[in-house]
């Protein structure tokens, strides 16, 4: 299976001047992004308790190892997308209501038509667009610069992340795994090959020691078939216990699943540089002066809410959908309370993803009048 990948943008400056003379200037640096814990997620938590307490790498979903390290790193990265999300959208709408309010919109003008994902974004933006659109037409010309943020994974929560990934080998999958020819260990029952102790039993080749009707008794310099007080190779017809195989067997692979949701991870968790304003407005006059003066104030919030945490991580959310999507197929008979997790997770993860897109529309209604891109 494979996932989309996002790349962080590139740094980059920008004078732009629009219209009857539009734009505005902006400078970005130094951004860290800060878990927004929220306050729980109501039925989503009681169907899935790692989302409200705990830490969903640490937790048991399933006694099947291979799909607990899946379910672990997905409902992971979908409660770290989840709040990244709320987040977004609430930085969007902080700034694009303080700028509606400062140009002269209502609190009417800024209630959304509706509650799903990034409406609150939608209305707020909608209303500060409309405003400075009838500002621009009076001939108000603004200039913009904007240095765009620089955003690097968190490397240790995607190593922390893999961890939760890496699965034991058990013995019956070194058995199963091995060739039969490199197996070994300590044998209860029957060793039938090489044995590394005292045989005792039939000696294919030298004993150094025989009791009185001629079984071996000490140490075969040949294949044992018989009992062995230390590592027998090959073959054991009774019970394993420590086994090891001379060749290489790899534990199970949390595979493309896992390594998505990490990947994921370490991108909602980047440290990424703020954004720092500075705007221009001619001519001289009361509407100019009001739209510079919130301009300058709140526009920073809202490109790192639209570049730090909308654009950069879009493939990202989307990444996370998938293995929500795929995830039920997948981990099979993991046991009803991890499907039920998955499954809420999966849900989550969809509106957590729809909420940053609409999101990333409604601060770009505004980042691009005023002369923005990226």
């Amino acid at each position: 299976m494979a996932y989309l990948s996002s790349k962080a943008p590139s740094t980059r400056s920008r004078t732009i001047v629009r219209g009857v003379s539009s734009g505005a200037v902006i400078a970005i640096s130094a951004f860290g992004l800060g878990a927004c814990q929220g306050a729980g997620f109501g039925g989503l938590g009681a169907a899935c308790p790692s989302w409200n307490s705990g830490d969903p790498l640490t937790a048991n979903f399933s006694a099947d190892a291979r799909a607990n390290a899946k379910i672990r790193t997905f409902v992971a990265a979908s409660k770290d997308l989840m709040q990244l999300s709320l987040q977004m959208e609430a930085m969007t709408v902080e700034a694009c209501s303080r700028m509606a309010l400062d140009v002269g919109a209502t609190q009417a003008e800024l209630q959304p038509a509706d509650d799903k994902p990034g409406a609150a974004a939608k209305a707020a933006c909608g209303a500060f667009s409309a405003r400075m659109d009838a500002i621009l037409a009076q001939g108000v010309g603004v200039r913009v610069q904007a240095k765009l943020p620089q955003c690097q994974a968190d490397l240790q929560a995607k190593a922390r992340c893999e961890g939760a990934c890496d699965v034991s080998v058990d013995p019956g999958q070194i058995i199963a795994s091995c060739e039969p020819a490199k197996l070994s260990g300590f044998c209860q029952g029957r060793c039938v090959g090489r044995c590394d102790g005292r045989c005792t039993g039939q000696c294919n080749g030298q004993c150094s020691q025989v009791d009185a009707t001629g079984q071996c008794v000490g140490q075969c310099n040949g294949d044992c078939n018989g009992g062995c007080d230390a590592t027998c190779h090959v073959g054991c017809q009774g019970q394993w216990q420590a086994p090891q195989c001379e060749g290489s067997v790899r534990p199970p692979s949390a595979d493309a699943e896992c390594n998505a949701s990490c990947n994921a991870q370490a991108n909602f968790r980047a440290s990424c540089t703020p954004a720092e304003v500075f705007v221009q407005t001619w001519p001289d006059g009361q509407s100019a002066a009001m739209l510079a003066a919130t301009l300058q104030a709140n526009l920073p919030k809202l490109l790192q809410a639209e570049f730090a945490l909308g654009k950069r991580l879009i493939n990202d959310a989307q990444v996370v959908v998938q293995v929500g999507g795929q995830l039920p197929r997948i981990i099979g008979q993991a046991g009803l309370q991890a499907l039920a997790c998955v499954g809420a997770a999966a849900d989550a993860s969809v509106k957590a993803s729809v909420r940053v897109q609409v999101s990333v529309e409604a601060s770009a209604s505004v980042s691009g009048r005023a002369g923005v891109q990226g």
